[in-house]
């Protein structure tokens, strides 16, 4: 799907590239070792050891204010990334062979200018720290494999169940969404259409915004559909997720029972099942976004140059 002018544009913000994987580990990190020593501290309390308690969630804070510093540095090092890649682009489109272009209608190449370039760029500046967020996972299943086997196991079917859901939901929502492009194109065409003829004093101006406002009704559909879908696929994983931890916190509690297992081991799995939550919601998004990216650059191919 990428060819090689968008290999190269991305190749040349290798240095962006590095800093924002660099950024990105350090901030999903933090977040996995701040609960740990939250956690202890509650478990620190419980048992009457107040001192360490009160040095835990000192130890908590401090990180806390570097995680988000380091989310400071993250977004910093975000915007360069998006905008180098993004300034290639905009020499690809300026640069754009004649002959491809002329095939190109008006509204598809002003939203190839517009909103495609900005879907590839903010995807690609996303994806780096989305795919340290999934490898979360292997970190965390680990972690619940080292305290019971049917915790393990449980999280771990249920997140392939999830993950297939996700991925063969996939090509209906990027057919959807190039409903919605197709759509959008032709909007636009009527917009540039109706604008000259107001400005031009000529042609069936009540004709004109007759159609504009279908191709209007057109795209909202279109739109809501593809959004619509995209959503209801995200909240699915989530409610299961979340039945899921519930039920897990259930079998902790009989744990702690029988003395298998300490309160503040249940605060981590909660917390680190919130981390899941959250991480199969960017997987979610990612299958969208990554939908949404390969018609963009589908749209993109056609326009021919030399970088």
């Amino acid at each position: 799907m990428i060819n090689l002018n968008t290999k190269t544009i991305i190749l040349g913000a290798k240095k962006e590239f590095l800093y924002k994987i660099i950024t990105s580990v350090f901030i999903r990190g933090l977040l996995l070792i701040i609960p740990i020593f939250w956690t202890k501290a509650v478990g620190r309390l419980t048992e009457g050891m107040y001192n360490k308690a009160y040095f835990l969630v000192i130890i908590a804070l401090i990180l806390s204010v570097l995680h988000y510093y380091w989310e400071y540095l993250n977004q910093k090092t975000w915007y360069k990334f998006y905008n180098k890649i993004y300034s290639g682009y905009i020499k690809l489109i300026g640069f754009g062979k004649e002959e491809s272009i002329k095939k190109l209608t008006l509204g598809e190449y002003n939203n190839i200018s517009n909103e495609d370039i900005d879907i590839i760029c903010t995807f690609l500046g996303n994806l780096i720290t989305r795919i340290i967020q999934i490898l979360e996972f292997l970190i965390i299943y680990i972690y619940f494999l080292s305290i019971d086997l049917y915790l393990f196991l449980i999280t771990l079917i249920i997140s392939v169940i999830l993950v297939a859901i996700i991925l063969l939901s996939g090509k209906f929502v990027q057919d959807l969404n190039q409903t919605r492009k197709s759509t959008l194109d032709k909007k636009t065409i009527v917009v540039n259409d109706l604008y000259n003829s107001i400005k031009e004093s000529k042609g069936d101006r009540e004709a004109l915004t007759r159609r504009f406002f279908n191709r209007s009704d057109d795209y909202l559909n279109a739109n809501a559909k593809f959004n619509i879908m995209a959503q209801l696929i995200i909240y699915i994983t989530l409610i299961i997720i979340q039945i899921t931890r519930y039920l897990l916190i259930l079998y902790g509690i009989y744990l702690v029972f029988i003395n298998q297992m300490s309160i503040d081991t249940i605060l981590l799995i909660y917390t680190y099942y919130s981390q899941i939550l959250s991480n199969f919601e960017v997987m979610g998004t990612i299958n969208v976004n990554y939908r949404s990216f390969l018609v963009s650059v589908k749209r993109l191919n056609r326009i021919e140059a030399k970088v």
